[in-house]
């Protein structure tokens, strides 16, 4: 047994906890891919999704919505793709960060663990995506195209890069020690109690 699987058995002491762990740290990301597997079906196809999606626009912007409607239409599919794959990489990243903790102590360094957390988020981002167009491409009314699932990755680098901006952001703000900060309102009470004449 390496000592990869000695760090991250000693660290759950039954299995039970270590499945819980696994449950915590991955369901979401399974719920997410179910979301992605019922919606890469033949029943949410572009001639499908048209008419409801038209009828919401023409709801808001009126005759707007007829001018260029399948152009609309196409940039909304799109940037559905971005947002949705971008946010299944966050699920992802979560998932990956909270494994690597209690995994080999090479992983336990902040900055290391957050890096490969971004990379294998972006991975497995593209991999479900790839997984997606493959299906599509066996369905009558589905095209599988290389073009979305690059445009679902660059969703999951978008969303990756925002989150390692916030979460260094995060790290570098300034923090008071407790003690201090408790220190502060005791100081900031007495100095506001009435003196004694």
């Amino acid at each position: 047994m390496t000592s990869t699987q000695l760090t991250f058995l000693s660290t759950y002491p039954s299995p039970a906890s270590r499945m819980t762990a696994a449950l915590q740290a991955w369901l979401p990301v399974m719920l997410c891919a179910s979301i992605f597997a019922v919606e890469s079906t033949a029943a949410f196809g572009a001639d499908h999704t048209s008419a409801p999606l038209h009828n919401f626009f023409q709801l808001i912007l009126g005759a707007a919505a007829d001018h260029n409607w399948s152009d609309i239409h196409h940039i909304i599919r799109k940037t559905g793709h971005f947002t949705g794959y971008g946010l299944f990489s966050l699920v992802c990243f979560r998932g990956f960060w909270l494994t690597l903790r209690k995994s080999a102590s090479r992983f336990n360094r902040g900055l290391v663990r957050q890096c490969a957390s971004h990379a294998l988020a972006i991975a497995a981002t593209f991999l479900v995506a790839g997984a997606d167009e493959l299906h599509q491409s066996f369905l009558p009314n589905r095209t599988g195209l290389f073009s979305d699932v690059l445009l679902d990755t660059a969703g999951a680098i978008a969303v990756q890069f925002a989150t390692f901006l916030i979460l260094t952001a995060v790290a570098a703000w300034p923090r008071r020690p407790a003690n201090q900060a408790h220190a502060k309102i005791h100081a900031e009470r007495q100095r506001k109690l009435p003196r004694a004449a």
